[in-house]
């Protein structure tokens, strides 16, 4: 069965935010105020959290001041993040829920990393270039795939 229009938007804005995630961690962006809250802070509500492996709750303003202060930070090695296998599980009115792995790869030598994430959008109706705004993302190491 081919994606739905909501599997769809809400994959292109997770392959979006992360493609931003990598040109900002690998510095190939510009280190500017105004990149950053276009293309990253933009589209995460002012209520965002996250729960990164590590099991800490990390609320919207903590979590952009460590991406700010990690521009460059894989600059030299480079990294690459691949999302796969996204579904949508569960959309009610104009929120959506989605579960999908991301798989990281950074580091010399190389290391590969992947973990599951479920991430919950509402939609903006104003901001961003999805018009959707991240709510809540978690994230757990796949088994076998946490750094060592």
């Amino acid at each position: 069965m081919p994606p739905s229009a909501v599997e769809e938007r809400c994959k292109a804005e997770i392959v979006r935010l992360h493609d931003a995630f990598v040109a900002w961690f690998t510095g190939s962006c510009d280190n500017s105020k105004e990149v950053f809250e276009s293309r990253i802070s933009s589209v995460l509500s002012p209520s965002f959290s996250m729960v990164p492996p590590s099991g800490n709750v990390v609320p919207a303003n903590l979590l952009n001041e460590r991406l700010q202060s990690a521009y460059g930070l894989h600059s030299e090695h480079g990294m690459t993040i691949e999302i796969k296998n996204l579904e949508v599980v569960s959309s009610s009115g104009f929120r959506y829920l989605v579960r999908y792995e991301e798989w990281q790869r950074s580091g010399s030598p190389e290391i590969e990393t992947a973990r599951v994430s479920t991430a919950f959008f509402r939609e903006s109706g104003e901001t961003g270039p999805s018009n959707l705004m991240w709510v809540h993302v978690h994230e757990t190491w796949m088994p076998g795939k946490a750094p060592p």
